[in-house]
């Protein structure tokens, strides 16, 4: 599905037709997805992205156009994640990102003549407009100038690649285009002027330096930069082109070598490429970031082949504000110095401007963040006296000097995170490669939130500890990662030494608030800061942006998080601090100040605006949930597992339900109340779905006793609890149509409705399947409650289904999937694509059956329920077996065992007689009518101990296929009329089951 941003935004399906309706914002989110494609984008950036300073005044806007574009993408292309939304598609599917993944091979090329190739095929990707359709939405402007910087970056280097290979024209077409769009870029018309010259065109190579020239003078008023006046002198005196300093060489300004690196730079190519950009159009450029995250190595690599003169100022070992001058002026090699004449404070000064007056130089001050002040005065004094100079700085915080330009140095990609820590693993362990340990790398380079130096301490210690066993320990990473470079300096050789380094520089209040933010478990806005933090801590959280120990994430509103070392470092200040219980307990509030009055909300039209509430605070309840429970504080954390707990079910995350639910009910139960009711009655619920034989009558029995002592009115799941165990405990569903019929909560009508139909389905009563259901539809629809409407929508279609009408199951089917899309239901999704895939196998359609298949087990990928995974393999074994390859479905059947189910789907009983059933209808398909017997015999044994009448009825209807294969007529006439009285029908959309009717000659009664 390729998607293009390199001209006018589109995307087009593998025949080539465009996929997306016209709009400009539907565009454009497609536009910004593609352009963070495989990873999430929070909703607060895609709303700022797209509507800028004029939000929607809709809270759902930005929900109805992720809708838009899951119907025209499909769903499982984008997906909602962590509080936004994700584009599922490989990067090499979006033109830009191919772009960049084709420069940073050319860049990594040794060979010019495959690095010119690769340029090209980089730069064919273009089509102006860039970002067209999409250019007047307020992110399109920034990006769109950063593509176009990169596509004439990446001219310049093929013109460069291509005069060494005696390819003068290579590029020249390209720059000539950019050049007209941006005369002011003097990088390119050097390159153009010296391909020109090297062709034997040196007029018109002259003519575009002086058109740069003229063009700079008339519209900025200044005067070309060296590079452009150095290129032009070489024309005028007919020189050949300078080729590039190869690394290593001699600087030119100081005399000094730039020796080559000791190990390998990995990733960073798109913020090298921007600092050495800034470097030469800034004066002063500071990298900021976290301890750790490799500014001083992205600026060495920035400078490293820099014409110019370059002078390091290392001022990490310095105390004192007195001696960042003097090491300055010995960085950049003042006379005085070289004599060892000592130097007064007054004189340093004037000194410096000598020593840097009359040429062009780069001075790198490195470490800066602990002597800030210092640093900031003296670049600012120098860039006033000294007109050719640049200052690039590296440091925790901002200088703060006027006409600073930041470069703010985020993590490390996922895939360069992975290939440095593999690097560095096999620079110790030779041999180590991530192969079967891919998963294991990932999360450690996650958990160290892709920072290059604890990345290579966690690699360093492979020589002892397989990455598993890293990955594991990382719980205590301060602990573990103390395997730094003995040459490296003091506070680069522990993880620890590199967060106290910063803790340090705070003030008291600065740390206080650090140590309170470190109860956060990801990114929070502003409100939730104060509200746990204390109000205060408003005034302090841009000290602590500012000193990069904490993160903030533009968007509407501004969020903001602390990396997870920094935070575990945090949580160990808060317990010494004696803080820690009264910043939980204020977390814990904070977080059901937010659920619970979305909670009634999940159950009606307002469904998705408060999941979208509810997912910003996920983590955060999840982490309060933990602690509350590790605190044994019973009454807290059912007061928590209420108000999330509808959440999950909606979301259809049931392992997170039965995982905390368990873990709470482990501890000794409060006293009656609606929280402990609410849990107990689904902690029943679940219990005796998914724990196969167990007998759930005294916990249904307490959670009865509970009701007369709860204030009216009930939660509706509470209400639900009575007349629910006697339906399904008792077999009288009376109680269930009585809320139907007189229940004021219309909620409470339907979800008794769905729950009755159920009843209905297992008692082989489909007309009382069918009443109810249509009613409880039709509640849910009245009430938008989009997770009823889907369950029902998918139970309705289950019905055309068995009666043969495949064409409105498939309608109804889809509709379904859409609904539990939008809710991002990562359980029943793969099951009602499964249902389409079977829909499809019935009918030959292998291309559908196979593309329903796929995008199943992609949607599935979001389950954390392990039953998903065998339920997927078992329905692709039947569809191998109905598309004519009984021995690939067998062999599926095999490598999945009915214990393999074991999850939170159906029980153990109907799994075994669903799985014995496929696997004795491929049998019988193979002509092997022994080995069928005994599976038949099997699943019929398991499907009446599950007594569940629609398994009794299609392992009936297996049976009777394997004795009309067997001879037997009348008896599969028999067994057709039992399954008929097990499911009160029989499949007619299953052509087995017709093909039997067929042969025996049974007629179901009308």
């Amino acid at each position: 599905m390729p998607i293009r941003l390199l001209g006018p935004v589109s995307v087009a399906d593998d025949d080539g037709r465009e996929l997306l309706p016209a709009g400009p914002r539907l565009r454009g989110l497609l536009a910004r997805l593609a352009l963070d494609a495989g990873r999430p984008v929070d909703a607060a950036t895609l709303v700022d992205a797209l509507w800028g300073e004029d939000p929607p005044s809709t809270a759902n806007a930005l929900q109805s156009l992720a809708s838009r574009l899951r119907r025209a993408l499909g769903a499982e292309r984008v997906r909602s994640s962590a509080g936004g939304y994700v584009l599922d598609v490989a990067p090499d599917e979006v033109d830009a990102l191919r772009f960049a993944g084709l420069r940073r091979t050319a860049r990594a090329e040794l060979d010019d003549g495959r690095a010119c190739a690769v340029l090209t095929e980089a730069l064919d990707l273009w089509q102006d407009p860039v970002l067209g359709g999409v250019q007047d939405l307020p992110f399109a402007r920034p990006a769109a100038a950063r593509l176009t910087d990169a596509r004439a970056a990446a001219a310049e280097d093929l013109a460069a690649r291509g005069l060494a290979v005696g390819r003068p024209d290579a590029g020249r077409d390209t720059l000539v285009a950019i050049l007209a769009a941006d005369p002011l870029r003097e990088t390119s018309a050097v390159a153009l002027a010296r391909g020109l010259h090297a062709g034997g065109r040196r007029a018109d190579a002259l003519a575009a330096l002086d058109r740069t020239r003229g063009a700079l003078a008339e519209e900025l008023g200044v005067d070309p930069g060296p590079e452009l006046a150095r290129a032009r002198t070489e024309l005028l005196q007919d020189a050949p082109a300078a080729p590039a300093p190869p690394v290593g060489v001699l600087d030119r300004g100081s005399g000094r070598a730039r020796p080559r690196a000791l190990t390998s730079f990995v990733g960073r190519a798109d913020d090298l490429a921007r600092l050495r950009a800034l470097a030469t159009s800034a004066r002063l450029v500071t990298v900021t970031g976290p301890g750790g995250a490799g500014k001083t190595r992205l600026v060495t690599e920035a400078v490293r082949d820099d014409a110019r003169r370059v002078a390091v100022a290392e001022l990490a070992a310095l105390t004192g504000d007195d001696q960042v001058a003097p090491t300055v002026l010995h960085a950049v090699g003042g006379p005085e110095l070289a004599l060892g004449e000592p130097v007064a404070p007054d004189g340093v000064l004037p000194r410096l401007r000598a020593a840097l007056g009359g040429r062009e130089t780069v001075l790198v001050l490195d470490n800066c963040e602990h002597l800030v002040d210092a640093a900031a005065t003296l670049a600012h004094e120098l860039l006033a006296a000294v007109p050719g100079l640049v200052v690039l700085a590296t440091s925790r915080e901002p200088l703060g000097v006027p006409g600073e330009v930041l470069h703010p140095l985020g993590a490390l990609d996922d895939g360069h995170a992975v290939e440095l820590f593999v690097e560095r693993a096999a620079a110790v362990r030779p041999g180590f490669e991530a192969n079967g340990q891919e998963s294991s790398v990932r999360e450690i380079c996650r958990r160290l939130d892709g920072q290059p130096l604890p990345i290579e301490l966690a690699a360093a210690r492979v020589r002892s500890l397989e990455p598993a066993e890293i990955a594991e320990r990382l719980a205590d990473r301060f602990r573990l990662l103390t395997t730094g470079a003995r040459t490296a300096l003091p506070r680069h050789q522990t993880l620890r030494a590199v967060v106290d380094w910063s803790w340090d520089l705070l003030t008291d209040a600065e740390r206080r608030a650090a140590a309170r933010f470190g109860a956060f478990a990801g990114a929070v806005d502003v409100r939730a800061v104060e509200a746990v933090c204390g109000e205060e801590a408003f005034d302090l959280l841009g000290q602590l942006v500012e000193k990069s120990l904490v993160v903030a994430a533009p968007g509407e509103p501004t969020r903001y998080r602390m990396l997870e070392t920094i935070r575990e470092y945090a949580l160990a200040r808060l317990e010494a601090s004696g803080e820690r219980d009264a910043v939980f307990a204020a977390h814990a509030a904070w977080v059901l100040g937010v659920l619970e009055p979305v909670e009634p909300c999940l159950r009606g039209g307002r469904q998705l605006e408060a999941l979208a509430v509810v997912r910003e605070v996920d983590g955060e309840a999840v982490r309060a949930l933990e602690r509350l429970i590790d605190a044994g504080d019973a009454v807290g954390g059912h007061r928590l597992l209420a108000a999330l707990t509808w959440s999950w079910v909606v979301r259809g995350d049931m392992a997170s339900l039965i995982r905390w639910a368990e873990a709470l009910f482990a501890l000794p139960v409060p006293a009656t109340g609606t929280d402990v009711a609410l849990n107990a009655s689904l902690h029943t619920v679940l219990r005796a779905v998914i724990v196969p034989g167990t007998d759930v009558r005294a916990e249904s029995a307490a959670v009865l006793a509970m009701l007369p002592g709860l204030p009216r009115p009930w939660h509706p799941v509470v209400a639900l609890h009575a007349p629910t165990a006697r339906a399904f405990l008792d077999d009288d569903r009376s109680g269930l149509l009585d809320l139907v019929a007189t229940a004021d909560d219309p909620w409470l009508r339907a979800a008794a409705a769905q729950i009755a139909a159920v009843h209905a389905e297992n008692a082989g009563d489909l007309d009382g399947q069918r009443r109810c259901l249509r009613a409880a539809h039709e509640g849910f629809a009245a009430l938008g409650d989009r997770f009823g409407l889907g369950m029902t929508t998918f139970s309705l279609g289950e019905l055309e289904d068995l009666a043969g009408d495949r064409d409105a199951a498939r309608r109804t089917f889809t509709t379904a999937i859409a609904l539990a899309a939008e809710l991002d239901n990562a359980d029943d999704v793969p099951q009602y694509r499964l249902r389409l895939a079977a829909l499809a196998a019935r009918e030959g359609d292998a291309a559908v059956a196979r593309e329903q298949l796929r995008r199943a087990d992609e949607a599935a990928r979001g389950s954390q329920d392990p039953s998903t995974a065998a339920w997927l393999a078992w329905g692709g074994a039947d569809v191998d077996r109905r598309l004519g390859d009984p021995q690939r479905a067998l062999a599926t059947l095999h490598a999945h065992p009915v214990s393999s189910g074991d999850g939170l789907g159906p029980g153990r009983a109907q799994r075994e007689a669903v799985v014995h059933g496929i696997t004795a209808a491929t049998l019988i398909d193979l002509g092997r009518l022994d080995e069928a017997r005994v599976e038949v015999d099997a699943a019929r044994r398991a499907a009446e101990e599950a007594r569940d009448g629609p398994v009794r009825g299609q392992v009936a209807e297996t049976a009777a296929r394997l004795a009309l294969a067997e001879g037997d007529p009348a008896r599969a006439a028999d067994l057709l009329a039992e399954a008929v009285a097990r499911r009160g029908a029989l499949h007619l959309g299953d052509p087995d089951v017709v093909a039997t009717m067929t042969a025996c000659g049974f007629t179901p009664r009308a």
